[in-house]
């Protein structure tokens, strides 16, 4: 039996996501936000009120990293953070209105990023992409929940 030897998929996934901050960096730098934060702000255009907590759960970061971008997002006027009446010690996250009139030049770059990737795949290869890489993202995500990293390889 002939067996094809695949190149490691991470050399892909790295690439892919480099350039993608960079992308963003790029197209971001004169709203201050950065590659690192419009994920927050898209997470907010789907859901307000929200804790820093939950969204460093759905992002897979750790809670520092959300309060640094939350505090970076809040001096730039693009959210508001509000104490929480249940859990004093904790911060829901609201969009002002600077935060909401930057939503469609956010997509328009995330759509010009897309477009950029895709251009050359016909509409099922793209649908397939898409679902594919969900999956994966899916997967990574249980492995890091279920803390499963690394356990098949010894």
């Amino acid at each position: 039996m002939i067996t094809i030897k695949r190149p490691y998929i991470g050399k892909f996934i790295s690439i892919l996501y480099r350039m993608a901050q960079a992308f963003f960096d790029k197209h971001f730098e004169t709203f201050g936000v950065g590659s690192g934060r419009f994920s927050y702000l898209l997470y907010l255009y789907r859901q307000e009120g929200v804790s820093q907590d939950v969204m460093a759960k759905h992002f897979y970061v750790d809670k520092a990293t959300t309060a640094r971008a939350m505090a970076k997002l809040e001096e730039l006027g693009y959210i508001r953070r509000e104490e929480d009446p249940v859990d004093r010690r904790a911060y829901l996250v609201y969009l002002t209105a600077k935060g909401r009139d930057l939503e469609p030049k956010i997509r328009a770059v995330l759509k010009e990023w897309a477009l950029l990737l895709t251009e050359d795949l016909s509409p099922e290869e793209r649908d397939v992409s898409y679902q594919l890489l969900k999956r994966m993202a899916e997967k990574a995500g249980i492995a890091k929940e279920q803390q499963s990293y690394g356990q098949r390889i010894m």
